[in-house]
């Protein structure tokens, strides 16, 4: 009686296949979480270059990307456009209402995105109040 211990090449087969579906389930899974942490990054950063942004039309910004940075008119009503951050800004201020005696409530949006007119990252609205000129 002649016994052998082993295992059949169908059964290494096996074994290799799963042990590679593993791999290539944890490869995928941690790519997959990369891209999930730089679209998060993005959004963060995006957002908050559009809240200071929204508050301040004319940034402190670097001389080289000052000079590529188109301020509306003298109040900031119109449309603002320019480069901040490696996003590509488009902010837009109307004319608003007179809440009050002496104040003016403008409307702002701004667009953060992520080339030239590319993919929208972020987006943000709101209302700046000013107080009106002394005439």
């Amino acid at each position: 009686m002649n016994q052998r211990s082993g295992f059949t090449f169908i059964e290494v087969l096996a074994c290799l296949f799963i042990l590679a579906l593993g791999i290539a389930s944890a490869v995928s899974l941690t790519l997959y979480g990369e891209l999930l942490s730089e679209r998060a990054q993005a959004k963060s950063t995006a957002m908050a270059t559009a809240l200071s942004v929204a508050v301040d039309p004319s940034p402190l910004l670097h001389a080289a990307q000052a000079a590529q940075w188109h301020l509306a008119g003298a109040q900031g009503v119109g449309t603002t456009t320019g480069w901040i951050n490696g996003y590509y800004i488009v902010r837009t201020e109307g004319v608003g209402s007179a809440p009050c005696p002496g104040f003016v409530s403008d409307p702002v949006s701004v667009d953060v995105f992520g080339g030239l007119r590319g993919t929208l990252v972020a987006s943000y609205s709101t209302r700046i109040m000013r107080q009106e000129a002394s005439q």
